[in-house]
């Protein structure tokens, strides 16, 4: 049976991202993984932290921008990469990342969405940086909004755990400030979390799955 994974804000971690995705079994050729962005930027590797979206995206993977990435378009920092051809490599691939993914019943975006707009008319700004008006706002009929972003310590929540809004997941465990970085299996409720301090121990929990936006 596939499955279907996700994870957002691995600033830099790859290396970690790595690590939750074969503690999972996660097997490209049946399951789905998607990634919400923010690979880039404050952690300690962000050019091979995109090396690896790259190859993951080679072998099905879905890859959104967020609003590092949308950074780099404008200027990538010369600590991060050896040359301007890498630069701009690097900004080719980005450029062609979507901004919101949709599969079955799941709606993925690096942010959220501005209330009542369709998604063919939301603003990049909004789909990458959005916060307060969205994690309020009322859920959208037949979906959950999976998305990043926002750590979810800020929700008053621990650093390692989710935060369930109403239709919507955040995923993002802060490992962009010394938290966690976490993969979801959002099928069986199933999620990896692993602190980007040493020692980097993973821990696997079932969190309580919830009804879509009604």
């Amino acid at each position: 049976m596939s499955r279907l994974f996700a994870a957002s804000d691995i600033h830099g971690y790859g290396y970690l991202l790595e690590s939750l995705l074969e503690n999972a079994g996660y097997d490209p050729g049946k399951d789905r993984l998607f990634l919400l962005g923010d690979y880039v930027n404050k952690g300690p590797d962000s050019a091979g932290t995109l090396d690896l979206v790259h190859r993951l995206c080679a072998d099905g993977a879905v890859a959104l921008q967020g609003n590092n990435e949308r950074k780099w378009l404008l200027q990538v920092p010369d600590n991060a990469v050896p040359d301007a051809t890498t630069a701009a490599r690097y900004q080719r691939f980005i450029t062609d990342m979507p901004l919101w993914a949709e599969y079955g019943d799941y709606l993925f975006v690096h942010a959220g969405l501005r209330p009542g707009v369709p998604m063919s008319i939301q603003n990049p700004e909004d789909l990458t940086n959005i916060r307060d008006l969205f994690h309020q706002s009322s859920a959208i009929q037949g979906k959950t909004v999976v998305f990043g972003h926002t750590s979810t310590y800020r929700f008053g929540v621990k650093p390692d755990a989710f935060w369930f809004g109403d239709g919507k997941l955040g995923i993002d465990t802060g490992a962009a400030h010394g938290h966690y970085l976490s993969l979801a299996e959002l099928i069986d409720g199933r999620q990896w979390s692993v602190p980007v301090t040493p020692p980097h121990v993973i821990h696997e929990i079932h969190y309580r799955l919830f009804s879509k936006g009604s």
